[in-house]
């Protein structure tokens, strides 16, 4: 049988048709078969599991922005792209790290994954949107890629780099790190402090 024929899958979802990305739910909905979904899941064949309950529609390695659309599928509504990923679709440049990090709504449970940390908040953040993605605000996004950073020199360029690009100012970030939970913020709080003494 020939599946191109039968099924219509380019048409599939709106985010298939831009992207390659798409839930399995979507597929089905959409009047796909779960046996042709399984068949072309398999090895060698022409689509791949990105997430669980996640299809890419394409053989090749996922490109960054693919990981994002699947991420954002896999955590569902009200899920918010931050950290690295936020600043870069904002202008400043950021090391992309191995996993996608997000925030969800306080209510909701979602498990994250190796490649997808799903981090609850009851804080929700200022939403830009960016090629159909949604990304937190400047400041936050900020704040959120340096408490996951480790090391305190990149910690530094973070907060610097923002900063001198005028996407938030020192007060901007002591405001919104005031505003949430003191809990995992002390290395922030030092590196925060020492580029206000270092711009003085």
């Amino acid at each position: 049988m020939d599946i191109t024929r039968t099924t219509d899958i380019s048409r599939t979802t709106d985010i298939s048709r831009t992207t390659d990305v798409a839930r399995t739910a979507d597929l089905k909905a959409a009047g796909v078969p779960g046996h042709v979904i399984e068949l072309r899941c398999r090895p060698g064949g022409p689509w791949q599991r990105i997430l669980p309950g996640v299809l890419l529609l394409s053989a090749q390695p996922p490109t960054r922005a693919q990981r994002l659309r699947a991420a954002v599928a896999y955590a569902g509504p009200g899920a918010v792209i931050t950290g690295a990923d936020a600043l870069t679709a904002q202008g400043l440049p950021a090391r992309p790290p191995r996993h996608v990090h997000l925030l969800q709504p306080a209510g909701r449970r979602r498990q994250g994954t190796p490649r997808v940390v799903l981090e609850r908040t009851s804080r929700p953040p200022g939403v830009v949107v960016r090629d159909g993605l949604p990304f937190t605000e400047p400041t936050r996004a900020v704040l959120d890629s340096v408490r996951h950073e480790p090391h305190p020199l990149r910690r530094h360029h973070v907060l610097a780099g923002a900063v001198r690009a005028g996407l938030c100012t020192i007060e901007d970030l002591t405001a919104e790190l005031e505003a949430g939970s003191r809990r995992g913020t002390a290395a922030t709080r030092s590196a925060l402090r020492l580029l206000a003494a270092t711009l003085r």
